[in-house]
């Protein structure tokens, strides 16, 4: 889909925005919601209770199936394409479970069924690898675009310095996902496996060292949580400020996670029971 078709996708329809935590770094917060809304979405939501539902599923699923030899993370497309074309012998061990993008278009359109979702994304391969294959994402644009767009339309950060709320189900703790790790430390995943047999990694590179340890039966990993950018979700290549380093990236992260914690859910916060009934199993 062109960019100009995005933007009539937007002021066409009941529109809502799905945002990645990642966009603090590119956007300021509140001020980003009402630069959204000002340029036609209807609802303006985070990706944080998709993730803390994936979470759980996760859970689910590693406790339903304790003889499972290893368990590998699923939220990064480009590292699920990786697998499959380098090391199919692992396909069988990708954890069966949507990203916390379709999570949450479906938790999402369990109660809003006629909007249109456009993910806000730092990555590039949400929109050509992944959204294609999920019928909830309408569309995706990405940080760099998302910044022309507003240029486009005179919609600067500057004009939208009140109070803003996001809609919908919020969760704050998971605003940490982009970071690498961040699916580990959230989740309860570490009851499952000893110390030693969690590997938190990113970069092809040391996934590649990963996998070729397990084949080679040096390392016994039972779980690994793998992003395929430097730092995580957080080193998009989609994000606007690479000039920014990994650390001031993961400083801007914990500071938004602060920032935008409890005073601003009320009633938005999302409870396991707003997704039990919708299915996030999915297969690779």
């Amino acid at each position: 889909m062109e960019l100009q078709q995005k933007i009539e996708l937007i002021k066409n329809n009941t529109a809502v925005a799905m945002l990645a935590p990642t966009f603090a770094i590119d956007f300021k917060y509140p001020n980003i919601i009402g630069m959204l809304r000002a340029l036609g979405f209807e609802e303006v939501t985070e990706l944080t209770f998709g993730a803390k539902m994936v979470n759980w599923a996760y859970e689910n699923y590693i406790k339903d199936n304790p003889s499972q030899e290893l368990f590998i993370s699923t939220p990064c497309p480009t590292v699920v394409a990786f697998i499959k074309n380098q090391y199919p012998e692992f396909t069988k061990y990708l954890m069966p479970i949507v990203s916390p993008m379709v999570a949450m278009a479906k938790i999402y359109k369990k109660f809003n069924p006629n909007c249109k979702i456009i993910f806000i994304s730092p990555c590039f391969a949400k929109e050509t690898l992944e959204a294609p294959k999920h019928e909830e994402i309408d569309a995706v644009i990405n940080l760099k675009d998302l910044k022309q767009i507003f240029e486009k339309n005179g919609i600067k950060e500057e004009n939208f310095n009140g109070n803003y709320y996001f809609d919908s189900l919020i969760s704050e703790y998971t605003k940490i996902y982009p970071i690498s790790g961040g699916l580990a430390a959230t989740s309860h995943i570490q009851k499952f496996f000893k110390e030693g047999e969690i590997l938190v990694t990113d970069g092809i590179e040391n996934i590649k060292k990963a996998l070729e340890e397990i084949k080679s039966g040096s390392k016994l990993y039972k779980f690994l949580d793998l992003l395929n950018c430097n730092g995580g979700c957080i080193g998009g290549p989609a994000i606007n400020h690479q000039d920014f380093s990994i650390d001031e990236r993961k400083k801007i992260i914990f500071e938004y996670t602060h920032r935008s914690s409890e005073d601003t859910m009320g009633s938005h916060r999302g409870k396991i029971e707003d997704a039990q009934d919708i299915n996030l199993i999915t297969e690779f």
